[in-house]
């Protein structure tokens, strides 16, 4: 059972960004019941779940080669390190389905599978910072992968489902994994606080979370330093 998460065209989303260490992000899933899932690309025919240590080993990649990392990254350079933090949460691993994958003759993989979860997921994905020196102005709303500077928590706030041809908008928050989102955004909270950014002529209050211990390793990040900005 398939299911559309949002109203289209980003609206309709919980959504939390934020930037911590490696050993930082890994603690805030502490005592909490959780699975990592893929939902986003195909998988192995005997795929289950993704084991956390890779996901928590990908952050800590992700966080020294792209986001403080002094090094600059073609496409695919960056891809290798940015698909292992572009997964799916969810509380209960019986919540996730498969499906099959049929080619144009008709025949189903024995290599590869579809995950279908039954529920909405909650996403990780990275955020961007975009900052205009002409207009003076600071966004975290728009894909650029030059200042990817966090992660992004998102969960639905409706979905619909393709058992009823996607016609109702159902209200997530009846779904247990609104409190998995929750309990993950009070543990990040608990570790940080929102920064201040300074640029040459003015002082930004960004909508994003930093702990102190991420905030004394962020100002190394490539696209800060190229645009003369420092997160305070």
């Amino acid at each position: 059972m398939s299911y559309f998460g949002g109203l289209g065209s980003g609206k309709g989303w919980n959504k939390f960004n934020f930037i911590l260490t490696p050993p930082e992000f890994e603690s805030i899933f502490e005592e909490l019941k959780f699975y990592f899932v893929i939902t986003n690309a195909r998988v192995p025919i005997d795929y289950t779940a993704t084991d956390a240590s890779y996901v928590f080993n990908g952050y800590k990649d992700f966080f020294t080669k792209i986001i403080i990392g002094n090094k600059e990254y073609d496409k695919k350079e960056h891809w290798s390190y940015e698909s292992k933090i572009r997964i799916s949460i969810t509380d209960n691993i019986s919540k996730i389905d498969f499906k099959e994958i049929i080619d144009k003759e008709g025949a189903i993989s024995d290599a590869f599978k579809l995950v279908d979860p039954t529920e909405p997921v909650i996403n990780i994905s990275p955020f961007y910072l975009t900052f205009s020196e002409n207009k003076e102005s600071l966004s975290i709303a728009y894909m650029n992968t030059e200042g990817t500077i966090g992660l992004e928590l998102t969960y639905p706030k409706v979905v619909s489902f393709s058992s009823d041809k996607f016609n109702s908008a159902i209200d997530a928050q009846q779904f247990n994994n609104q409190l998995l989102f929750n309990d993950l955004v009070k543990n990040i909270k608990a570790l940080s606080n929102k920064p201040k950014l300074q640029s040459s002529t003015k002082l930004y209050r960004p909508n994003f979370w930093i702990s102190p211990e991420a905030k004394k390793l962020i100002n190394e990040n490539r696209y800060l330093k190229s645009k003369g900005l420092i997160i305070l």
